[in-house]
C-alpha cells in the first residue's frame, strides 16, 4: 500500500514534469510563431494545455459516463493539441537551432572573406618575388656588362666613355638595390598580414567551436553523411514523437495508479 502510494506520486509528479516542459517549449514556440500578438497567443496556449490535460483525465476517469459525441469530441481534441504542443515545440527548437546556425555561417563567410584576402595577399607576395628575381636577372647582366667593359680594348682606351659606362652601370645597380629593398618590404608586409589573417580566422574558429551544439550536429550529419539541416529536423521530429505522447501516457498511467489505489483502500 505504501509503495503503491509512493509510486502513484512519482508517476503524477513525472507527467505533470515532462507536461510542463512540453507546454512550456510549446508556449514559447507558439509565441514566436505569432510574434506579432505573442502574449495573447502564448496566454491562448496556456489555456489549451491545461484543457488538454484535464480532458486525458476526464475521459480516462468517466469513460463509461460519457456520451458517445462528447467522447469522440474531446479525443479529437486532445489528439489534435498534442499536435499543436509538438509544433510548438519543433517552432522552439528550430528557431534556436537557426540562431545558432546563423551565427555559424556568418563566422563560416568571415572566413571565406579572410581567405580571399590572403589569397590576394599571397598573390602580392608572389608577384613581388618574381619581381626581385627579374630585378637580380637585370642587375647581373648589368655587372655583366660592367665586366666586358672594363675587358673591352676600344672601351678601355678610351676613358670618358668608360666612365661614362661605369657610372650609368652603377646608377643602374643602385636602382636594382633600392627596388629589391622595396620588394622585400612589400614581401615583409604581405607575411605580416597573412600572419594577421591567421590570427582572425584561429579567433573566429575558437568562438565558432564554444557553440557546441553546431559542433555536434556537424559531427553527427557527417557521420552520417547527410545534411546538417535534415539531420536537426530529424532530430527534432523524433525528440518530440515521445515528449508530449509521453506526458499524456503517463498522466493516463496516473490516473490507472489512482483508480487501483482506489480499489486497494475500499473495504471489503
Amino acid at each position: 500500500m505504501k509503495d503503491l502510494f509512493k509510486f502513484e506520486r512519482i508517476v503524477g509528479i513525472s507527467s505533470l514534469f515532462i507536461a510542463s516542459c512540453a507546454a512550456f517549449f510549446s508556449i514559447i514556440g507558439i509565441g514566436m510563431l505569432f510574434s506579432g500578438s505573442a502574449l495573447a497567443s502564448m496566454i491562448m496556449a496556456s489555456s489549451l494545455e491545461i484543457g488538454k490535460l484535464v480532458a486525458t483525465s476526464f475521459l480516462y476517469r468517466y469513460w463509461t459516463k460519457t456520451k458517445l459525441l462528447l467522447k469522440i469530441y474531446l479525443i479529437s481534441a486532445v489528439v489534435i493539441l498534442m499536435i499543436i504542443t509538438s509544433l510548438g515545440i519543433f517552432g522552439y527548437l528550430t528557431s534556436a537551432y537557426q540562431q545558432s546556425a546563423i551565427e555559424s555561417k556568418l563566422a563560416d563567410d568571415k572566413i571565406l572573406v579572410i581567405n580571399d584576402q590572403k589569397k590576394y595577399t599571397e598573390d602580392k607576395i608572389n608577384s613581388a618575388k618574381k619581381r626581385i628575381e627579374s630585378i637580380v636577372a637585370l642587375r647581373n647582366s648589368q655587372e655583366a656588362r660592367l665586366g666586358e667593359s672594363m675587358t673591352n680594348v676600344v672601351i678601355s682606351r678610351n676613358p670618358i666613355q668608360l666612365a661614362q659606362i661605369q657610372e650609368q652601370t652603377k646608377e643602374l645597380i643602385d636602382k636594382s638595390e633600392k627596388d629589391i629593398e622595396s620588394e622585400n618590404g612589400k614581401i615583409q608586409k604581405g607575411i605580416d598580414e597573412l600572419q594577421s589573417f591567421d590570427k582572425k580566422i584561429a579567433e573566429i574558429k575558437l568562438e565558432a567551436g564554444s557553440k557546441k551544439d553546431i559542433q555536434t550536429f556537424k559531427f553527427i550529419s557527417e557521420q552520417f553523411n547527410v545534411n546538417m539541416n535534415t539531420g536537426v529536423t530529424w532530430f527534432i521530429v523524433a525528440l518530440i514523437s515521445v515528449f508530449d505522447p509521453l506526458a499524456i501516457c503517463l498522466l493516463l498511467a496516473y490516473n490507472t495508479t489512482l483508480n487501483l489505489t482506489d480499489k486497494v483502500e475500499k473495504p471489503k
